[in-house]
């Protein structure tokens, strides 16, 4: 084989193992396999319709992201999000949104205000259709897109990155639903200070919101 056909084959197996991490990481949002359960190569190669090496890849690769525990001698089990961890993460996150949405305002358009006020109503869309799985994926992306405003592509994909590793790690389905009405309010309120251009406002309503939030997912997992 020469070297071009092992690099298109090293590009393949990389595609492969990547796809698998995306199916695994939709598998933990439709609540298929739950935080602690351990995973079996067999049988997740056999769901997923693959061999079993692009399986261990990519719980190598999600283990090294923190979303499955290697354990000697037992194998992979799904993460299970610890209080010290979530606050972390949530500190982290604060640190992400207060620190872009200046630029992000600066940088304004009618059209980047237009895809906001989308992803805002997605998710006000979901809560009204009581679709509690998607409302975690539109949440991430009115946040994500707010980010993205301030043209910092890396910024927003490590902010869903964060994000994932705080709802992909806890089986709450159905323990939002109270919270979800609160957070289109919230969501309005931060979309009307953008609108505005008002970036201390901006900053201090995704404070609260982002507290809030913390508070109230503490109160149902930690507590």
């Amino acid at each position: 084989m020469n070297t071009l056909d092992n690099t298109t084959s090293l590009s393949a197996d990389r595609n492969l193992t990547q796809g698998v991490c995306q199916k695994i990481k939709q598998m933990m949002l439709n609540y298929e396999i739950i935080p602690g359960q351990r995973l079996i190569f067999n049988d997740l190669a056999k769901q997923l319709g693959v061999s079993r090496t692009p399986v261990n890849n990519a719980l190598s690769i999600l283990a090294n992201e923190g979303f499955v525990d290697l354990i000697p001698n037992k194998g992979y089990t799904l993460h299970r999000i610890t209080k010290e961890e979530a606050g972390f993460l949530y500190e982290v996150r604060e640190i992400l949104e207060l620190g872009s949405v200046g630029t992000a305002i600066r940088k304004l358009t009618p059209e980047k205000l237009d895809r906001l006020r989308k992803g805002k109503n997605r998710y006000e869309e979901a809560v009204v259709e009581q679709a509690s799985r998607d409302r975690f994926i539109f949440d991430q992306e009115f946040h994500a897109r707010l980010i993205e405003m301030s043209e910092n592509q890396y910024l927003a994909d490590y902010f869903r990155e964060v994000y994932q590793r705080i709802f992909l790690r806890h089986h709450i389905e159905g323990l939002y639903q109270e919270r979800a009405r609160k957070v289109v309010v919230e969501h309005n309120e931060i979309f009307e200070a953008v609108e505005l251009r008002d970036i201390e406002s901006a900053k201090e309503l995704l404070k609260s919101h982002i507290n809030t939030g913390k508070e109230y997912i503490f109160s149902v997992i930690f507590d």
